[in-house]
């Protein structure tokens, strides 16, 4: 869902502010307790390459789930993935149509 809505942000900051949104909802979250690692879920965002650092940590974790056959982190990760995912896509766009990223 947050992935959804981040792919539809017109602006940087709209997009800074719902990502913010969704990892403080996952470092609330029971679901993602121990899964997902602080420095990944640590606030505040320092821009587009922070945003990139953190998929690609968020990928370690998935592989270290994955070799562990943890099915549950995995999920959780891989959700986070997408969200990550989506938003470097969008400040990506937005950073090609003349509207720069922090």
């Amino acid at each position: 869902m947050f992935a959804d809505i981040i792919r539809s942000a017109n602006t940087e900051h709209e997009i800074y502010y719902l990502l913010t949104s969704y990892i403080e909802t996952v470092r609330h979250s029971d679901k993602s307790h121990n899964r997902i690692p602080e420095q990944i879920t640590r606030l505040p965002l320092n821009g587009i390459g922070d945003v990139r650092t953190r998929f690609t940590l968020l990928m370690l974790e998935l592989d270290k789930a994955s070799k562990s056959l943890d099915d549950n982190s995995c999920a959780t990760i891989k959700e986070g993935m997408h969200a990550l995912g989506v938003a470097l896509n969008r400040l990506s766009a937005l950073e090609q149509h003349g509207k720069p990223p922090h």
